[in-house]
């Protein structure tokens, strides 16, 4: 990895593109999560490394790295295009998979803005795009903050609000607890279960993954067995979440059997919600609204977990009904250089275009 010295002091630039070239760096990554600006546990070593090893290695990725001397001050994934939906603009977009809804970089929170500044004199693209960043939160203003005092315009590409529980806060009528109530009496020997730091994770693991092949995901081949990047990056960061104390998770057993099984991982005051699965021979008692009033008690008794979000791409009526506040999420683009403008710029007629022949 090359370092590129910056014109702001001390600050210095390097890129990593592959898991192997981060690994020397987990003691300062990790110290970085713990001051950073919002936590986001998806960009953490445990969870950003076997990703990379899972789904990075046919893309062009970049982890690039901004140092505050032999400080690690940020870490923001890209991954790099030539051209921008077409356009002929280069960009860098915040890089994502087909498991991951958050992507706010990591950033020390007291050195926020500078690290932004070092971020901005560096990029070597038209244009850079910020994916699935909380709307309204400290990064997002940061961010707008920093552009600003650049000139630079920022175009809200995509935006969509998600379900947030906070602690105490759910909405669960009466009706609703009648019915859940009725329905775990028409079950014999059922049994709520909590993930416990002396359970076989191991075992939890596999229960997930076959509860999960057993319904409409295996059958479209969407479950996490159905290929082995998948089955491996679960088993790895499950794992790795439960020994660090990082990993919430209940079920329901019927018989001792297990029927449901959820997971979600743990950041500072926050959670995220995850991954579900239930036994659909069980749907007509509703297992997955028992697995949601489960997690709302899960959430509730635990002191150190404020809120949780639903990391949900849309709406999902089980959460709908008793998550009452929502979470706005949305992607920034901003123009660079003139390409780059240019290209932002024309992202509203591109979407106007395509809603006219869609």
């Amino acid at each position: 990895m090359g370092a590129r010295p910056l014109l702001q002091g001390r600050a210095s630039i390097t890129v990593a593109r592959c898991s192997t070239e981060l690994e020397c760096l987990v003691p300062a990554w990790e110290e970085l999560a713990r001051a950073a600006l919002e936590p986001n546990p998806f960009y953490e070593h445990w969870m950003l490394r076997p990703a990379l090893e899972a789904f990075g290695t046919a893309r062009e990725v970049r982890i690039v790295l901004v140092w505050a001397g032999e400080r690690l001050a940020g870490l923001f994934p890209f991954e790099r295009a030539p051209r921008y939906k077409g356009l002929p603009a280069s960009a860098l977009a915040s890089w994502q998979h087909a498991h991951t809804l958050l992507c706010t970089p990591l950033v020390r929170a007291d050195m926020a803005r500078p690290c932004l500044e070092a971020l901005f004199d560096w990029l070597d693209a038209s244009l850079v795009e910020f994916r699935y960043i909380p709307a309204g939160q400290p990064f997002h203003r940061a961010l707008l903050d920093v552009l600003a005092a650049r000139g630079l315009e920022s175009v809200v590409n995509r935006s969509y609000s998600r379900g947030l529980l906070r602690k105490h806060r759910a909405t669960i009528s009466a009706s609703f607890r009648r019915q859940a109530a009725r329905n775990e009496r028409r079950l014999k020997d059922l049994a709520h279960v909590v993930l416990q730091p002396h359970d076989d994770i191991a075992r939890w693991i596999d229960d997930f993954l076959r509860i999960e092949a057993g319904g409409w995901k295996g059958r479209n081949g969407s479950a996490m067995v159905s290929s082995e990047a998948n089955r491996r990056y679960f088993t790895e960061i499950v794992g790795a979440a439960f020994r660090g104390g990082r990993l919430i998770g209940c079920g329901i057993d019927v018989g001792g059997r297990p029927i449901a099984r959820r997971f979600a991982f743990a950041a500072g005051e926050a959670a995220y919600a995850f991954k579900t699965a239930y036994d659909e021979s069980f749907a007509g008692v509703s297992p997955g609204a028992m697995l949601e009033l489960a997690n709302v008690r899960q959430v509730d008794a635990d002191p150190d977990i404020q809120w949780m979000d639903s990391f949900t791409e849309g709406n999902v009526l089980a959460i709908e009904r008793l998550w009452p506040d929502r979470r706005e999420m949305q992607t920034l683009v901003a123009g660079v250089d003139a390409w780059g403008r240019l290209a932002a710029a024309a992202l509203p007629w591109l979407r106007w275009i395509k809603h006219r022949i869609g």
